[in-house]
């Protein structure tokens, strides 16, 4: 598949993702246009259609398809569900590769778009005409600016009308784009369906036990950690946080949360006595221990290793009521183990203001890779193609996040052409990030890459950042604002691609922008207090719901 139409698909089903139905129509009738023979897109249409209960379209969609592969059972399945709806009334719609078509369909998939009648075409005409002839033309704006919001469809269908009539072919089609959009807000406005109102569909829990955050080193909690206990103070829990529990002198908590115990395996004495008291246990684990390769820069201080290390975690997951993880391949690996797992990906918050702050702008077009030694030899795996683009393009530059040795392996570069910024605070994290217009997450075909969470994906997209990273389940199933690369060959070619082009890295920077919002700790922070209270609720004996990635 050409990377560019590789990207075109993954933009219109990020806004499949979001519901931006006219958005996706819209991708995904251009691409039909430039490539009439692509399966996918035919594929997509086809249930777009056969959706709006247009058997008759879709059958034709499908029938197209088959013809370019006809051992394809799903297609066949397909063209038998649009038989079914096909009525034989009507008439056959045009596949959708021009904005008309595109709007007939959105309005049969919505049945509320809305529709520009002639009587407000008129009076938008007569507005217009005597805001032009006006000696005040800005007082009268001002006098009818209700009506003009509400006649703005029909103004720009006068607009598009005029370029037709002018031959200004390029301006109708931009804006039938913005009247689609406008068209579409008009509609989710209706319905309540914004972005913004997503985290309310969530149902508004609350706990009024006491928790206790047991957690193995106070002075070096993991980011996931300090986001939860600021996130649940916020919703009013009552917070504890110790570096261990001794029977008799501490309070017995109604809920214990404790991330990767383990790692120091003295805890393990409060968390036994925890356990035989009836308190609830939920046990964190940020990372797949038992796939982490020795070669790890964590695996000598939390791998498994160490004799008492591997004892110590054995019970702990024995202790746990709930084992939580950040990602479903871990948890898949663990439904061995434990009884109960649940999947809450990590997130970040809206507290931290540098999330929101802008990068100031310059020159060049920064190519990112953030990571310890432990990725070293993921990073050489692309070390090449990283070369082969900073000099063809002489506006790039590399910077490495984190690691002095990975930065070294660019030694050969100019200076001006490479930049290294050591590790921080995750609280300044979203400023490394912003230093970034392209951000690298290469991973080599191992065990433990394949339980890597889509943390690294979902802060790029907190900011803004378009990404070219390796395949991974939890990427692919990201997959919001980047580009993935399937094979070693794809790497030059996609980077290459958005360095090219400065749209696509703008449109796939906000795709990721607006699938992050759903990672954002007042969202997660219900996903929490979903399994808090069900460890809590002790008549719960059944596996609880996994509060899977959203």
């Amino acid at each position: 598949m050409q990377p560019e139409l590789k990207v075109r698909k993954i933009l219109g089903k990020t806004y499949l993702n979001e519901n931006r139905l006219a958005d996706a129509l819209d991708v995904f009738g251009r691409i039909l246009a430039d490539y009439p023979d692509d399966l996918e897109t035919l594929h997509i249409l086809g249930n777009f259609y056969l959706a709006s209960g247009d058997g008759k379209t879709a059958k034709s969609i499908y029938l197209h398809a088959e013809k370019l592969d006809p051992e394809n059972k799903t297609i066949q399945n397909q063209i038998r569900l649009a038989e079914e709806i096909d009525d034989n009334n009507g008439f056959e719609e045009p596949i959708p590769t021009d904005l008309p078509a595109v709007a007939r369909l959105l309005q049969r998939l919505t049945g509320k778009t809305q529709v520009i009648n002639e009587n407000d075409i008129m009076r938008a005409a007569s507005l217009l005409e005597k805001i032009i002839n006006s000696d005040s033309p800005a007082e009268l704006v001002s006098k009818h600016l209700d009506e003009i919001d509400e006649l703005l469809p029909a103004l720009i269908e006068l607009n598009i009308r005029q370029a037709h009539a002018d031959g200004r072919t390029d301006l109708v089609e931009s804006l039938r784009s913005l009247q689609l959009n406008i068209d579409y807000q008009l509609v989710a406005k209706e319905d309540g369906t914004s972005l913004e109102d997503h985290n309310h569909n969530l149902p508004n829990l609350q706990f009024s036990g006491n928790i206790l955050m047991l957690l193995p080193d106070l002075e070096k909690k993991s980011n996931r950690m300090t986001l939860l206990k600021s996130t649940l103070e916020s919703s009013g829990c009552r917070i504890t946080e110790r570096g261990d529990y001794v029977s008799g002198r501490d309070l017995k908590p109604d809920v214990v949360i404790t991330s990767n115990p383990h790692t120091n395996p003295m805890l393990l004495e409060g968390l036994s006595a925890l356990s035989a008291a009836g308190v609830p246990i939920i046990l964190d684990l940020d990372t797949d221990f038992e796939k982490q390769p020795v070669s790890h820069h964590e695996y000598n201080t939390k791998g498994l290793g160490n004799q008492v290390r591997s004892n110590a975690y054995s019970s702990a997951i024995s202790m746990a009521s709930m084992v939580s993880v950040p990602s479903e391949t871990q948890a898949e690996s663990l439904k061995n183990l434990a009884q109960h797992v649940s999947v809450i990906p990590d997130g970040w918050s809206q507290q931290n203001k540098l999330w929101d702050k802008s990068s100031h702008p310059r020159k060049t077009i920064n190519i990112g890779w953030v990571g310890t030694s432990g990725q070293l030899e993921d990073l050489l795996f692309i070390r090449r193609f990283i070369i082969r683009i900073v000099r063809e393009f002489p506006n790039t530059r590399i910077v490495i996040v984190g690691d002095p040795q990975a930065y070294r392996l660019f030694e050969n570069l100019p200076e001006n052409r490479r930049m290294y910024l050591p590790v921080v605070a995750h609280e300044e994290f979203p400023y490394l990030l912003s230093q970034i217009d392209v951000l690298l997450v290469p991973l080599r075909n191992l065990p433990y890459n394949t339980s890597i969470p889509d943390t690294i994906l979902m802060e790029a997209g907190a900011k803004g950042i378009p990404w070219v990273a390796s395949t991974n389940p939890s990427f692919r199933h990201w997959q919001d604002g980047g580009i993935i690369s399937d094979s070693l060959d794809e790497w030059h070619l996609n980077l290459r691609h958005l360095v090219m082009d400065e749209e696509i890295r703008r449109s796939l920077g906000e795709a990721g922008k607006n699938a992050a919002k759903s990672r954002e700790m007042s969202y997660l922070g219900k996903l929490w207090l979903e399994i808090i209270n069900q460890v809590a609720n002790t008549k719960i004996v059944n596996a609880p719901h996994s509060a899977s990635e959203p």
